[in-house]
Order: structure tokens, then C-alpha cells, then sequence
């Protein structure tokens, strides 16, 4: 009997247990494909298997499970779909949660909040949105991993070069429960790159210590971390292994970084040309980010300021409209207030009038029948008069008491809009201090343009604009900045029948592309008046300019000294790009030149010299790549072969007439795009 009621039982679990099997096998199914897709962008596929794995997970009662698919998703849906979307899902998480409550779901909705506001890059909000839901799972929770709060505290950390603080969230990150293979391995990825913030002979020792440890658990759990490249790089450098390095560098994704890299590695390898190369690619590329960057948040805040603006005029007008009704309701309970004391007044003269006619009655003793007689008219009269008085009395004190029920419901009514006027001031009190706070910004904003103003004329007058009137020379140079100031340059010096001329480019742009321009063309002049050749310039000037040269600049230049009797032509070009010379069976080539690497960028460097023996009736160009590479709307370039046509095709007067005819094609070719570089065009014509 007993066996057949144990075969009844293990027949009726049978099929629940057939389910659990099949709701497990599906989990881990859907969980792979989840975390195979999640790196890419086959956005409608993510989200049907993430669908899939929540009701999976609803049926098979794995809340955990549940609620980091949905938060996966949010935060793909964010980065790769809309912003708004993937806050709306986050948003639609917690609300879900908090109807079940359920602190899984509230713990993992704040970690998707966090990862979002990190992703925008308020890490401000996002560490303080981390830390939150530590101390909610740290009550709640405890057995819970927090890890992944702990390490993308690390990332905010390392991105604010706190050592003290990476190591402290990776060693609290290592102490958590039920810790994955992944978590353990980019926990030891901080621990390497807090190696690099030691200093001197540390750095080497502690990262070597780290990389072992952090090696072994890579190949142990068979995981690459998004560090991975980075500590290999970094590992590669500081042991000297700069081959090992560069061959690490050109398999980095970022062309940013990857440029940045390269040049390092080729540096330390000597390859000068190469490194300088790469160095040009990585400022291009940096001075790109930083352009579209400060547009798009100018624009975001912008935006942002009327909206809040907006808003606020709607909220003002709304409460002057309710203090107007509320003004006119006080009005008109003291109207009904005035009129009841009216009323009562009434009724007591009335009363002293029946109390005078009774005295008279009684004392009247000429005749009783008559006094009472009368008396019991006026009784009758009174008993009347006050039957109607008790109902007029009736009246009133119903419609008082009308009247206080109204005043009690206007003051309950009144209190809850006095506190409402007490959250709006104190939204109009942040709101002021926020316009204030804009203000002071358009303030500043405009001493920095009327600085910067300044400072374009000042740079402006340090350029030559009075050019010499010398037989055989024609000589015309025009610069003009991509901003209010810029780095491009030229010079001359006539000495004699000796000119001495120059262009630059500085990298970068702004205020201090314009100072390092400033001291350049400070050296040039001084050292041309020393009746120096243009190589020697090129070094003097190379080792001026790379002392306490902390931000790395640079000026590419084109050096030249001509005599104007025979024709004769020093020259250096440090990295510059090639001048056009004219020829006799064309208008115009490029002059081949010797590499040179360019000014400011490695010191003791011996900079090598050319010359030609005369270019009289040879005009020569030297301009800097605003020409050459100025973009239309279209990030289309002028290039080289239009510059030559425009050149070769054109019958040109004097020196003025080239460059003005250039800049006129570079702005036609730009068709109102902003420009993308100074632009300096220098031409000789002897």
C-alpha cells in the first residue's frame, strides 16, 4: 500500500518537475544569448530574447534573474536605441517593483539609474546613485552581489585619478558574495591600472605584482575584460618592450587612442617620422571630439534653460490666477459678514421700540380696558412682528452658517495653496539663483569674447601689413583665424637685398595656439636679424621652444632666405606643407624637399637645409593646409589637384591677386560651413 502511494506522488510531481527542467534549460539558453548579443547592434533581436527571459523567469520564480534582463535591457536601449526610451523602461522597472514589493527590482532599478547618469557622464549623480544602492543592499540585501556597483565605482574613480579610492572599491568589490569569474578578473583590472598612479621605480614593481595575479585569472575564468589591451600596453611600456607595444596599439578600435598610442610606441623607438605621424592624427582627431562636444552641450543647455524658463512663466501665471480668485471669495464672505451684523443691530432696536411701548401701556392709568386693549394689539402686533423675525432670524443664521462652512472650506482650500506658494517660491527662489548663476556666465562669456576680441587684434598687429616696395620683389601674405584668435603665422625681413620669410602652423587652436604663435614668430624675426641660414633658424628656435614644453606643441614651418639679385634661395622645411613653385613648362608644382621633422616637439634635434639657385621669375606659394584641406558642409576638402588647377589656370597681376583669389575659392568652396583651420597664404614673385 505504502509503495503504491509513494508511485501516486512521484507520478503527480513528475510533470513539475519535467517543467522546472525545461524552465532551467530555457533560462540558461536565453541568459547565453542574452550576454552574446548584448555587445551588439541587433537592437530587435536583444529585446525579444530579454522579453523571452523575463517570462521565463516569472514562471520559474527567479526574481534575480527577472530583474537584471529587464535592467540589461534598459541600459541597452539607452545606449544603442534612445535615451528616452531606455530611461522610460528604467523608470517603468522601479514603478513595477515598488507595486510588488520587491527590493531585488528596487535594488536593480537604482543600479540601472546609476548606469545611465554615468553614461551621460554626470558622474557626480551616478556616484551618489551607486552608493545609495549599496547601502539599500547592504540593509536589505546582504546576500546579494554589489560588485558591479563597486567596480563602476572604480571606473568614476580611475577617471579622477584616485588611486586610494580605485583600491578601495576593488578590494570591497573582491569581498562580496557569490563573485563571477568576469567581476574578479576586472576587479584585478583597476588594481593594474592603479599600479600606473606610483611613482618612480614603484610603478614598475607594483604593476608586474598585479599583471601576474591578473593574468593567471584571465586564462583561469577564460575572460577578457574591456581593459585588457590597455594593461597589455601598459605592461609592454613599462618594461621597454616598445615592439610588444606597438603591435598591441594597432589593434585598438578607438582611432583616438590607437593614435595616441602609436605615436608614443614609435617615440620610444626612435622613429621620429612616424611618431610625428600619428601625433598630428591624434591632435586632429582630439581637437574634432572637443569642437562637436562644446557645440552639442551648448545646445543641450540651451534647450534645457527654455524649457525651465517656460515652465516657470506657466507656473507664475497659474498662481497670480488663484490669488485673484481667492482675493475675490475673501470679498465676498466680508460682505455677508457685514450684512449679518446689519441684521442684528436691527432686531435689537426693534426689541428696545417693544420694550418703550410696553412701559408706556402700563404707566397709562386714564383708561385700563383701553391700555389693555391695546396692549393686547400690540402683543398681537409683537407676536406676529416676531413670528416673522424668528424666521428672517431663521434665515440668516442658516445662510452664517452656510457662511462658515464656506469660510472653513476657502481656509482648508487656502492652506494647502499656501504651501503650494511656498513650494513654488522656493522653485522660483533655485530657479533665480539659477538665472543668477547664467547670468553671471553670459557675464563672463562676454569678457572672455571681449578678451578675445582684444586678443585678435593684438595678434593681428604683430603681423606685417605693410609689405616692401623693392625693385624685382612682390611679396603679399594674408592670415585668417578659424577663431577668434588662431596659431598660423608668417614673417619677413628685408635686410638689404636679403629677405628673409616665413610661414608656421601651431597645433591646436585658440588662445594657445595664438601664444605659442606669438613666441614663434618673436624667434623668427630675432634670429633673421642675425643674418642666420633658415636651418639654423629651424634649430635655434626648436630648442627655444621645447623647454617647459608641458603641453607638447608644436609649429610646422617653412623657412626661406632669398636674395633679390640673383634669385638665390635658402630654405628649411619643418614638417611643413609643401610650397608651390612656378616653373617654365607649368604654372605650378610642389617643391621636393628633404622631411624635417617640426618645431617645439623633440629637443637637440639638427634640423637639415636645401637651396636652390635662383628662382627669379619663378613665383613660390607657401600657405598652410587651411587651403588644401578647407571643408564644405559635406566634409569635402579643396585638395591639392583643385589648388593646382586653380593655379595653373588663372592669369595673375601681382602677388595680392594670387592670394586674394584663393581665400575667394576657399570661402566659395566652403558654402558657409564653419571654417575648420587658419588659413595663411604667402606668395613671392621676384
Amino acid at each position: 500500500m505504502g509503495r503504491r502511494i509513494v508511485t501516486y506522488l512521484l507520478f503527480l510531481l513528475l510533470p513539475l518537475t519535467l517543467a522546472a527542467q525545461d524552465h532551467q534549460a530555457d533560462i540558461e539558453r536565453l541568459t547565453k544569448e542574452m550576454y552574446r548579443l548584448y555587445s551588439t547592434h541587433e537592437t530587435e533581436q536583444f529585446i525579444n530574447v530579454t522579453d523571452q527571459l523575463k517570462e521565463v523567469c516569472l514562471q520559474a520564480k527567479d526574481e534575480g534573474l527577472f530583474y537584471r534582463a529587464w535592467a540589461n535591457q534598459a541600459y541597452f536601449v539607452f545606449n544603442k536605441v534612445s535615451r528616452e526610451k531606455g530611461m522610460e523602461m528604467s523608470k517603468a522597472m522601479n514603478d513595477y517593483a515598488q507595486q510588488h514589493d520587491s527590493k531585488l527590482g528596487i535594488y536593480y532599478s537604482s543600479i540601472a539609474n546609476a548606469n545611465q547618469a554615468s553614461s551621460l557622464r554626470m558622474e557626480i549623480k551616478a556616484e551618489e546613485y551607486y552608493l545609495k544602492a549599496i547601502k539599500y543592499k547592504q540593509t536589505y540585501l546582504p546576500q546579494v552581489n554589489a560588485a558591479p556597483a563597486y567596480l563602476a565605482l572604480a571606473k568614476i574613480y580611475f577617471n579622477r585619478r584616485d588611486q586610494k579610492k580605485i583600491l578601495e572599491m576593488a578590494d570591497k568589490a573582491l569581498k562580496e558574495p557569490n563573485l563571477t569569474g568576469p567581476s574578479i578578473v576586472d576587479a584585478w583590472s583597476y588594481r593594474c591600472l592603479a599600479a600606473l598612479y606610483n611613482q618612480g621605480d614603484e610603478v614598475k614593481t607594483e604593476l608586474n605584482k598585479a599583471y601576474a595575479e591578473w593574468k593567471r585569472l584571465s586564462e583561469k575564468y577564460k575572460y577578457r575584460s574591456s581593459f585588457t589591451n590597455d594593461i597589455e600596453i601598459y605592461h609592454a611600456r613599462v618594461n621597454g618592450d616598445y615592439e610588444r607595444m606597438l603591435e598591441l596599439a594597432k589593434k585598438i578600435k578607438s582611432p583616438l587612442e590607437r593614435s595616441q598610442q602609436m605615436s608614443h610606441a614609435y617615440q620610444w623607438l626612435g622613429k621620429w617620422q612616424e611618431a610625428l605621424e600619428y601625433y598630428t592624427e591624434y591632435k586632429r582627431i582630439s581637437d574634432s571630439i572637443n569642437t562637436a562636444d562644446i557645440r552639442k552641450q551648448s545646445a543641450e543647455h540651451a534647450m534645457q534653460m527654455d524649457v525651465i524658463r517656460a515652465e516657470n512663466e506657466a507656473k507664475e501665471q497659474k498662481l497670480l490666477n488663484q490669488a485673484l480668485r481667492l482675493k475675490h471669495q475673501e470679498s465676498e464672505l466680508e460682505q455677508e459678514r457685514l450684512e449679518k451684523e446689519a441684521l442684528d443691530l436691527m432686531l435689537k432696536n426693534r426689541n428696545i421700540e417693544l420694550q418703550h411701548a410696553a412701559v408706556l401701556l402700563k404707566n397709562d392709568s386714564l383708561d385700563r380696558h383701553a391700555q389693555q386693549l391695546k396692549l393686547s394689539e400690540y402683543q398681537s402686533k409683537l407676536e406676529t412682528q416676531q413670528s416673522k423675525e424668528h424666521a428672517r432670524l431663521f434665515r440668516i443664521y442658516a445662510g452664517a452658517v452656510l457662511a462658515l462652512l464656506t469660510i472653513a472650506f476657502m481656509a482648508f482650500h487656502l492652506y494647502h495653496r499656501q504651501r503650494q506658494l511656498k513650494k513654488l517660491q522656493i522653485v522660483n527662489k533655485e530657479l533665480k539663483t539659477a538665472y543668477n548663476q547664467l547670468e553671471e556666465t553670459t557675464t563672463a562669456k562676454e569678457r572672455i569674447e571681449s578678451e578675445l576680441r582684444i586678443a585678435r587684434e593684438i595678434q593681428m598687429s604683430m603681423l606685417p601689413h605693410v609689405f616692401p616696395e623693392h625693385e624685382g620683389l612682390d611679396l603679399y601674405a594674408s592670415m585668417i583665424p578659424a577663431r577668434e584668435v588662431g596659431g598660423d603665422l608668417y614673417d619677413f625681413l628685408l635686410e638689404d637685398d636679403n629677405l628673409y620669410f616665413c610661414v608656421g602652423d601651431v597645433s591646436g587652436k585658440g588662445v594657445p595656439a595664438s601664444l605659442f604663435m606669438a613666441q614663434a614668430s618673436r624667434l623668427f624675426h630675432a634670429l633673421a636679424k642675425q643674418h642666420q641660414l633658415p636651418a639654423a633658424i629651424a634649430t635655434r628656435m626648436n630648442d627655444e621652444l621645447t623647454e617647459k614644453n608641458d603641453n607638447c606643441m608644436f609649429v610646422t614651418m617653412f623657412i626661406g632666405e632669398m636674395n633679390l639679385t640673383t634669385g638665390h634661395l635658402y630654405f628649411c622645411n619643418a614638417g611643413h606643407t609643401p610650397p608651390v613653385i612656378g616653373g617654365d613648362a607649368q604654372k605650378g608644382s610642389f617643391l621636393k624637399m628633404k622631411p624635417n621633422a617640426p618645431i617645439g616637439l623633440w629637443p637637440r634635434l639638427q634640423f637639415i637645409g636645401e637651396e636652390i639657385t635662383s628662382i627669379k621669375g619663378r613665383p613660390l606659394l607657401i600657405y598652410s593646409d587651411g587651403l588644401n584641406e578647407a571643408e564644405n558642409d559635406r566634409q569635402e576638402q579643396l585638395g591639392n589637384d583643385r589648388m593646382l588647377d586653380i593655379l595653373r589656370h588663372t592669369e595673375f597681376e601681382n602677388a595680392r591677386q594670387v592670394v586674394e583669389v584663393l581665400n575667394a575659392e576657399v570661402e566659395r568652396h566652403r558654402h558657409g560651413a564653419e571654417a575648420n583651420d587658419d588659413l595663411t597664404i604667402m606668395c613671392i614673385r621676384s
